[in-house]
């Protein structure tokens, strides 16, 4: 939890937005009353009684450290959520508790420098002057008082989108300093208003303060109302809480092939009426290199959700190493890349790589990870200024930085470069070179064709083929090619020729697609005029993919 804790505090001192509103505001705005309402308050006797410049002081610190608290945790967490932080956090060693109990902690330390920061302008500004019992035990109650807005944070974060998130803390800080009655001296507060405010989180936690600062103690009714907005906020962050779904009791492991580390038996997933994935069978041998083709909506993302246990299915069973995937996560055993997650904000590539490091009994040594993902010119920089590639590669790190038995990689070098991909390749085959089981899914089939000694095809949630590369584009008809360039405009004559089964024209380059080269060729002699730069190839797998993949209703 320590670790994540880090991470947590590093992103939130780093915003700009949390040293204004948090420090900077509360700083300002205490400076500015404490001018407007200098000397002794004459309120009601029931009030506190303090000078000004400390009631305001007590008002500012509690309007600091709620900005601190909501900032460090709705907007974030959403962030977090809905950029699939989560669901990639799922599939690693690290418990959704620790996770959990690492943002509570940050939402209540960044809020001691909130406080802190208008203690100290007091003393500075205006002489305020308290015992060192009384400054301590303010410190102490102002920042436990925290704990309501920790909780509403939580809840906001959980249930919208990162957007809504900040406009949401940003409505509640000010909704509840001025209802709360931050804004005056409580003891110039209307009754109408002082009603409303002590039944507020913001008022009974400023209370505390100026209970302590009176000489007097904390009343039992701002302990209850703290006390009732913490236990409900708490209740709806944790009914809010979006975790993947894991089993309440997970099934025993089962007999395996103690070679075969992927198991997939009558796997189905069902969204409503649409059958996502439809009785999948997969057996992966330990040491291969497996490419999964899917087209756009086939199923693809579910698959890889089923076998992670992100997602439960609705018959059939997924097995990693004979276990549940959520054992084999949890253990280590597995690394993973997923397409659409996005990095942890506002954190460094390395502290990111320290701190997952960390989380694995044997993890691979650093300098050698850096060179096999090609990052190490990126440690100091934050993730959220990282390029589509350079964020991939460190998905990549991410991945192998446990030096896991089985390699899950999503779209791997989508966003990737010509050269990122090539260095990403040799890293991956310098991993798989200790024989680790990798399962990848591409939409280069180049490198599905080069890279793996197994091809699956996936059409509507079904498996349609799989075998070697050339077993797959034998499967779909890929044949072989004939290639070359024409003298002319006319092509419809080619269609025509013999064992033809399509044509392609890309400028003056005409494909043609064949199951018998030879007399497509000989085909070709009495147009011999018309064509140079003749040559024959072997069938790629894009042809067959797209044979495979065609709507099943197509001639």
């Amino acid at each position: 939890m320590i670790g994540y804790l880090r991470l947590e505090l590093a992103r939130t001192v780093r915003d700009v937005r949390y040293l204004v509103l948090a420090i900077g505001a509360p700083v300002g705005f205490y400076l500015l009353f404490a001018a407007v309402f200098g000397g002794q308050t004459n309120g009601a006797p029931d009030t506190f009684g303090l000078p000004a410049s400390v009631e305001i002081m007590v008002a500012m610190a509690t309007f600091g450290a709620m900005w601190a608290a909501l900032s460090s945790t709705a907007p974030r967490l959403a962030r977090d959520r809905e950029g699939g932080w989560l669901t990639f956090l799922s599939t690693t060693p690290l418990q959704p508790l620790w996770v959990l109990a690492a943002r509570i902690a940050a939402g209540l330390l960044v809020a001691l420098p909130a406080i802190v920061a208008v203690g100290i302008t007091g003393v500075l500004a205006h002489g305020v002057q308290l015992s060192a019992g009384q400054w301590a035990a303010g410190l102490v109650l102002l920042w436990v008082g925290t704990l309501p807005f920790i909780a509403l944070g939580i809840a906001i974060g959980s249930l919208t989108s990162s957007t809504v998130a900040y406009a949401l803390s940003t409505g509640f800080y000010f909704a509840f300093a001025a209802l709360g009655g931050l804004w005056v001296p409580p003891g110039i507060l209307s009754p109408t208003l002082r009603d409303v405010a002590m039944t507020l989180p913001s008022y009974n936690q400023a209370a505390l303060g100026w209970e302590v600062a009176s000489g007097g103690r904390p009343t039992a009714d701002n302990v209850v109302v703290l006390a009732a907005w913490t236990t409900g906020l708490a209740l709806l962050a944790l009914a809010a809480q979006r975790h993947p779904r894991r089993r309440a009791t997970e099934p025993a492991a089962v007999e395996v092939d103690a070679n075969e580390t992927i198991s997939l038996g009558g796997l189905s997933k069902r969204f409503g009426e649409v059958m996502a994935v439809e009785k999948v069978d997969l057996q992966v041998s330990r040491g291969s290199t497996v490419a999964l083709l899917v087209p756009n909506g086939a199923g693809k993302t579910t698959t890889i959700a089923l076998l992670l246990g992100i997602l439960e299915p609705s018959s059939g069973s997924a097995r990693l190493f004979g276990s549940t995937p959520n054992s084999a996560t949890r253990s280590g055993q597995v690394g993973v890349m997923l397409q659409d997650n996005q990095l942890m904000s506002g954190v460094r590539v390395g502290e990111l790589i320290r701190f997952f490091r960390s989380l694995y009994r044997g993890p691979v040594d650093q300098s050698t990870l850096l060179g096999m993902a090609g990052i190490g010119d990126l440690l100091r920089r934050r993730t959220d200024l990282l390029s589509g590639g350079q964020a991939q590669r460190v998905r990549f790190a991410l991945a192998a930085i446990g030096n896991p038995q089985l390699l899950v990689l999503d779209e791997p070098t989508a966003a990737m470069d010509v050269r990122a991909r090539q260095t990403f390749w040799a890293g991956l085959h310098a991993d798989t070179s200790r024989g680790a089981t990798v399962l990848f899914s591409t939409h280069y089939l180049q490198e599905a064709d080069h890279h793996a000694d197994r091809v699956v095809v996936m059409r509507s949630g079904r498996i349609v083929a799989d075998g070697t590369p050339e077993e797959v584009k034998a499967a779909g008809g890929a044949g072989r090619v004939v290639r070359f360039q024409v003298l002319d405009r006319a092509t419809d004559r080619f269609d025509r020729l013999p064992g033809v089964t399509s044509v392609e024209r890309n400028g003056r380059t005409v494909t043609l697609h064949t199951g018998d080269a030879d007399a497509t060729v000989w085909g070709l002699f009495p147009l011999r005029d018309a064509v140079s730069h003749l040559e024959v190839g072997e069938g790629d797998l894009e042809a067959a993919f797209l044979s495979l993949t065609a709507p099943a209703d197509r001639p």
